[in-house]
Order: C-alpha cells, then structure tokens, then sequence
C-alpha cells in the first residue's frame, strides 16, 4: 500500500459553506439543520444538473467536483441567485445565506475523495468570498472570462501560509463590487515543547497590558455577537506622521481606550483583533451592524511633528449612521496619560456612562510611568510580539534601559518575568527550568506589592502551569475573572480553568471570548473544542455531536496558529471512531496527514496536553489516533 503510486488529476473544485451557521445553531439547531438540507437539495439539484459530484461534507460545508469551469460557475451562480430569491421570500429564520470558491489545479485521488493544493486553495477562496457570492481563482477566472457574460472584482495576489493564488469576485450583482487588499504571508515559529503551555501565554499575554495582534486565520468567517448591552469597537488609530518608528503611539491609545472602556459594565467592548481584522478587511459599516452586533465606533488617527501630537478622533452611531462625537487634541509627549485620560472620559461622557470609582483615574494612577519608560514598554511590547530571538533582545535592551530609569519601579519587573518567559519558547535559554523558575519569582514578588496586578497573576498562572503546580495557578482564576475584562486575561482564565478540570466554567468563558473576540486567535478555538470533548469524556457520554459540529465548521480554514486545522481534523477521526464510523475516522486522519503539521503523539503530549491535570482523555485520544496511524514522533 506504501509503494502505492499516487494518483493525481486535474478538477475544478467547488466549496461552499453557510454564513454564520454556528451562531445560528445556537439560536435554533432544529430549525437550523432543517433549512440546510432544504439549501443543500437545492445545491444537489444543481450539481446533478451541471455535472458535479460532492466528494467531501463537513457539518455546513460541501466541497464538489467539476470537469467544467464553466459548469461550475454557471451552478454556483445559479445558486446563489436562487438562494437570494428564496431569502427574499421566507422569514428571517429560515433565510440562510453561503458563500462559494471554485479552484481549477492538481489534486490528489484517494477512491472517491480528492485531496492536496487544489481542494485547498478553493476551500480559501471560499472563506474570502462575500456573504451570497463567489470567488475564483486566477486559473478559473482566466477559463470562463471570455466565455461567459460577468463582471469581476480583482482582488489581487493572495498569500496564505505556503499557497499564492490570484483571486477574482463574480459581480453577480451591484452588492458584489468591491476590492480587498493583499494579504502578506505570516509565520508562526513552532513552540518549543518544554513550554507548550507559553504558546497560550503570548495569545493570553498581559506582559504589557495590551492586546497581543490577532493571529487568527486571515480570511475567517465573521462571527456574530449578542449582548443585551451596547457594543463598541475600537478601531486602531491610524498613524499619519508616515513614520513606522511612530506606531507605537497608536498602538497604545487603542489598548489603553480598550481598557478603559472594558471597565465599565454597561458596554460591551470588542477586543483589538476585531477592529484589525475589520481595518484589513474593509468591512462596511453595515456589515459591521448585522455581522458584529456593534453600535459604535471609536477611531481616529495620529501625527507626530517633532515633540508635538495632534490626535483626531471620532465616535460614531453606526446604527443610526452618525457621528456622535469628534474632536482634535494637540499635546506633548509629557501630556500624553492626560489625553489618554480626557479620551476616555469624554468617551463614556458622550455615550452617557457615569464614570464610576475605579474608572478612568484610578487607572491612569496605577500606571506610575514616566512617558520616557511609557514610550520604551510600548516600542518594547512590538519587538517582544515579533517571537523571534531578535525581537527578544531588543525588548530585553529596552527593559534595561527602563530598569536605569525607573530601577525601583516594581511594575518593571512583570516585564522581565515575560522576557524571562519567552526565552523559553524561543528556544535561546541556556536553563529553561531556571528561567521559568525565576519569571515565577519575579511575578510572584509583583503580586507580593500589588495583589491585584492582573499582568503578574497571568504570567506566574502561565509558568505554574507549566511547572505543574495546578493548586497555584487554579487559585488565581477567580481574581483574574474579577479584575480583567480584557480579552488576553478572560482568554487566560478560560484555559487555566480547563486545565484545572472546571470544564463547564471554561466552556462559558471561552465563549465569552467568542463574543467580544471572533477573530481572536485560533488557539482559542483549539482549546474550547478540547475542553467541550473533556467535558464529554469526564461524564462518561456518548454524545460528541456538540464538539463534532463545531469541529466540522472549522477543519477546512485556514489558521497561522500552528497545527489548528490538523487537530480540528483529529479531533474529527476521534469522534468518528467513537461513533463506530471507520471510514470518516480514517478519512479524517488521512487529511490531516496531508497538511503542513500532521500531528504526533509527541505534539499531543508536549504541547496539547501538557497543561492539564487530568491525562485520561489525553490517553485515550492517544490510543485512538494510535490505532488510525498517527506515530510517536
């Protein structure tokens, strides 16, 4: 079988999926998969009529082949016109909208699956097609364009992980035409095993206090979100000096407004990676209305002249499209915490929430930086983001230089227990166990001074974890829920509470980070995922379907956080065995196989698992993918 050649062919591939099919499940899962197989007969329908052929479905998704370039478009367009029709025509809960990409190139045969680069790039061009509508590939587009009657939106060169592919919108009708930028290729070093718990650590970092970048998959789909309270988002403020050096102000205005308006329990805030993937994505306002949930929007941008600032900024009612607020603040960099003070108290004035005791003050009070040290830790925080070994050895330099500034600022000391941390992970520390040990100390010393510094309570949770003191690091949940509503604290106790076996209490808050973080990290969803299956496991069930339909909406994405879409697919040949059906456990495994990092044994217990007090759904998740393949190393 191992000698086997392999066949391989050329196919158009068409993929589809729903428009926000889980928040949909979650209102009504009944009448959610009642109307899919209605859309999917239709779907089917079309196919037989055009020539196609479904050789793969995953909860929502349908992947299918075409001999035709022509017949595949002419059925995707068809259908989206006839489920346009069909939403006209129903209720709002039946009215279910898709999205569709069609790829022509070289796939692999296995019986009556196909994979490879081929079914790949098309499940991409699917996850960058626009609710109703349909992307193609450079190899399709360049086929059917002098064949057929349609205008195209050019998208340009699209970079996602190894895979380059020209991209170009159908312009089925008015609502199609739009332009995307050019996404740039991101790599994510894979993290050294002794700290496998450290890669939650950077998506859970609070070494700064500022939300770390998003690096969750770059054409994801938009999740809804749901509050009885009003929601805003914090767009990143736009440096205009024309000076990279220069981002750093904004970067900080943005997490510092973040912040301050996550205080006050009358709002629900967005966290950063929302308002950077929405910057990047060029959502409509409307969008942002229907899809998010979101009422307003705080952005604004900023020039630097020399010492002097001037910051615009501008708060706007989206839904009832005006701008509620708008001023122009010019300061020096000395003034700096006092317009970041003014912003958020005009902020919340304007949107009439009383600032109440512990507010906009108390949280300027609790900085105690000079702008000199202020300024280094946010040029800092960026070198630190970068996960290279260059990037630590600037923050390290800009540490030292703040430890001579301020040396008996105890707050400093979080910073270095970060660094310490990292060094780790990076894989440069001559003594990772004398490092880990000395980032607990220093962390430990911080809370010793400030109980409540909730940058502290993360790193040293982080590192007791890691060094296996579960009784430490479950002591501190409860604090940290209290004191943070910050996307990066709430992610953290979520998986400090799965570790610690509190299954249920770690499914609401992940979901919770959900809500006010879609496009937050994969690793997020990597971790919510296995804390529903240990819950599952724990209470001795039979039924996976929660995890599996959730699984099944995200093993065709593509995510910057290493191995995601491999263990969506594990996760899938688990439950599949478990239910008895060996050839979807298999098949499963098998894609997985063919991805960039095909999980082992050694990944599952030096990085999935490595952060968890109980090893008895580990072992037997082990022994299963054991038994379908997977091997030690």
């Amino acid at each position: 079988m191992a000698n086997k050649e392999i066949e391989r062919k050329i196919a158009v591939i068409f993929a589809t999926d729903v428009v926000g099919y889980s928040k949909s499940i979650e209102k009504n899962e009944d009448q959610t998969i009642k109307n899919f197989r209605v859309c999917k007969k239709i779907l089917e329908d079309l196919f037989k009529e055009h020539d196609g052929r479904i050789f793969n479905t995953a909860g929502d998704s349908v992947l299918a082949e075409f001999s035709s370039a022509v017949s595949a478009v002419i059925c995707a367009t068809e259908f989206q016109r006839l489920m346009k029709e069909r939403n006209e025509s129903e209720t709002s809960d039946l009215k279910m909208e898709f999205r569709v990409g069609i790829n022509m190139g070289d796939v692999v045969v296995e019986g009556d699956n196909l994979y490879g680069d081929g079914v790949n790039i098309a499940a991409r061009l699917e996850a960058l097609a626009q609710a109703n509508g349909v992307c193609l590939s450079r190899s399709v587009h360049e086929f059917i364009n002098k064949k057929m009657d349609f205008l195209f939106n050019d998208l340009g060169e699209q970079t996602v992980k190894d895979n380059k592919f020209h991209a170009f919108d159908v312009v089925i009708d008015d609502s199609h035409k739009r332009t995307v930028k050019t996404k740039a290729k991101s790599k994510v070093p894979l993290i050294a095993a002794i700290v496998g718990i450290l890669g939650l650590g950077i998506g859970g970092y609070a070494y700064y206090n500022f939300s770390i970048k998003d690096t969750d998959q770059k054409y994801g789909k938009t999740v809804e979100t749901s509050s009885d309270r009003p929601a805003i988002l914090v767009m990143p403020f736009a440096n205009q000096s024309g000076k990279k050096e220069n981002d750093y102000i904004g970067n900080g205005m943005t997490s510092h407004l973040i912040t301050t308006l996550s205080q006050h329990e009358q709002l629900l805030v967005l966290g950063k990676s929302t308002g950077e993937y929405l910057q990047k994505s060029q959502v409509s306002d409307e969008e942002i209305v229907k899809k998010y949930g979101v009422q307003f929007v705080l952005g604004g941008g900023i020039q630097i002249s020399g010492s002097k600032t001037r910051i615009n900024v501008e708060l706007k009612d989206l839904a009832k499209n005006v701008i509620i607020w708008s001023e122009i603040y010019d300061f020096s960099e000395d003034d700096i915490f006092k317009i970041q003070d003014q912003l958020g108290s005009s902020v919340l004035s304007h949107l009439q929430i009383e600032i109440t005791q512990g507010g906009v003050e108390d949280t300027a009070s609790k900085r105690l930086f000079t702008p000199e040290v202020y300024k280094n830790r946010l040029l800092s925080t960026t070198a630190f983001q970068l996960m290279t070994p260059e990037g630590h050895y600037e923050a390290e330099r800009l540490w030292e230089i703040n430890k001579k500034l301020e040396p008996d600022n105890f707050y400093l000391d979080t910073d270095r227990s970060w660094q310490l941390a990292q060094k780790t992970w990076l894989g440069i520390s001559k003594n990772p166990q004398k490092d880990l040990i000395k980032a607990q100390k220093l962390a430990l010393a911080v809370l010793e001074k400030d109980p409540e510094h909730v940058a502290a309570m993360s790193i040293a949770a982080t590192v007791e974890q890691i060094l296996g003191d579960f009784d430490a690091a479950c002591g501190r949940i409860d604090k940290m829920s209290i004191l943070s509503e910050e996307v990066v604290d709430i992610a953290m106790v979520a998986e400090v509470q799965r570790s610690c076996g509190d299954y249920d209490e770690s499914i609401g808050t992940y979901e919770k980070v959900h809500r006010i973080a879609p496009h937050y990290s994969a690793w997020v969803k990597v971790y919510y995922l296995y804390a529903i299956m240990m819950k599952t496991f724990e209470e001795k069930s039979v039924n996976y379907e929660k995890a599996k339909i959730y699984a099944m909406q995200h093993s065709n994405k593509d995510y910057l956080y290493t191995g995601a879409s491999e263990t969506f697919h594990t996760v899938l040949a688990y439950i599949h065995h478990k239910e008895g059906d060996a050839k979807l456990a298999k098949d499963n495994f098998e894609k997985q196989k063919t991805m960039k990092n095909s999980i082992t044994k050694w990944w599952i217990e030096n990085f999935d698992f490595i952060n968890t007090r109980s090893k008895e759904f580990m072992n037997d998740y082990i022994k299963v993918l054991q038994s379908l393949g997977m091997p030690d190393q």
